[in-house]
């Protein structure tokens, strides 16, 4: 890599650790607070809803139960499946470690390749089904779920740079692979 490639990369990564501090909100709150241990609360509620866990485990266990829904929560289940592989193998590759200033000790259902930063996996997640979602409903049909949906996909991303879990980059970069998985998913996987 030249010097000249190399210096500007270095300048994005300057930029991009700059602004993720700026925005790491929960790092930077004294955790005596009420406001502190509220805003703390709700945000790993959201963490630990956007983890996938709830709602794969949620579409697995309804399937044998499920006749008129089967084939949306076997697609929602594959689509998790498909997710996992994806991230997994992302963060293994970049192996981009997660900010210093976040505190390791209350994140929830990390393990492997979850130590991991890059790319975001509650990003991709949310984003994939966003897209799933943009495909499956009729936004004037159904503006209030389809509403709710976008603000619920939205707090999740967004809280994962507030928490201090990772770098504003690697948003980006869970947004480009959820946008690419919805794709694939939707396109080639979705049993229809």
């Amino acid at each position: 890599m030249s010097g000249k490639n190399k210096s500007l990369l270095s300048q994005i990564n300057h930029y991009d650790f700059e602004l993720s501090w700026k925005l790491a909100l929960m790092c930077k709150l004294d955790k005596s607070t009420i406001h502190f241990k509220i805003l703390d609360k709700i945000l790993y509620l959201f963490e630990i809803l956007g983890s996938g866990v709830p709602s794969l485990t949620f579409s697995i266990l309804i399937l044998p139960f499920c006749t008129t829904w089967f084939w949306f929560f076997l697609n929602i289940s594959i689509a998790h499946v498909f997710d996992v592989f994806c991230q997994f193998s992302a963060k293994n590759l970049f192996r981009r470690p997660r900010p210093q200033y976040q505190d390791n000790e209350d994140m929830f259902f990390t393990h492997g390749p979850d130590k991991y930063s890059f790319p975001s996996g509650h990003c991709c997640r949310m984003t994939m089904f966003w897209y799933l979602t943009m495909c499956l409903l009729d936004k004037h049909m159904y503006p209030l779920y389809y509403n709710a949906a976008i603000v619920f996909y939205s707090v999740v991303i967004v809280s994962r740079v507030l928490m201090g879990r990772h770098y504003v980059s690697d948003l980006v970069g869970g947004t480009l692979l959820g946008l690419t998985e919805g794709y694939i998913i939707w396109e080639m996987i979705w049993l229809h």
